[in-house]
């Protein structure tokens, strides 16, 4: 049991858990501005936080509003393509690699 709970979350949980990120930002409401901050910086007394908006953005992104996604954080269309691509790459590697034995 301890061997496929191993191999469970060494072979599926970055895909499991870069899967829920985008699907939560995808059901999200973009233009709500209520919720609590994650920024390290922000709780930290910073007034500046780069990932700002960056949740907004993919949101936007999910709905074809891309000026929007680029006014809330000129990062969000890349940080979108980086998930996306890793996601794909994962899942890619772990079904072409079928020959493995639990």
């Amino acid at each position: 049991m301890k061997e496929i709970v191993s191999y469970l979350y060494r072979n599926y949980f970055e895909i499991a858990a870069f899967s829920v990120g985008l699907l939560l930002l995808a059901l999200m409401d973009p233009n709500t501005t209520s919720g609590p901050g994650l920024c390290l910086l922000e709780n930290m007394g910073f007034s500046y936080c780069p990932g700002d908006g960056l949740g907004h953005s993919i949101s936007f992104i999910f709905r074809g509003e891309f000026d929007n996604a680029l006014e809330a954080n000129m990062l969000g269309p890349f940080a979108f393509i980086i998930l996306s691509g890793r996601i794909f790459y994962l899942f890619s590697q772990n079904y072409l690699n079928q020959n493995k034995i639990l």
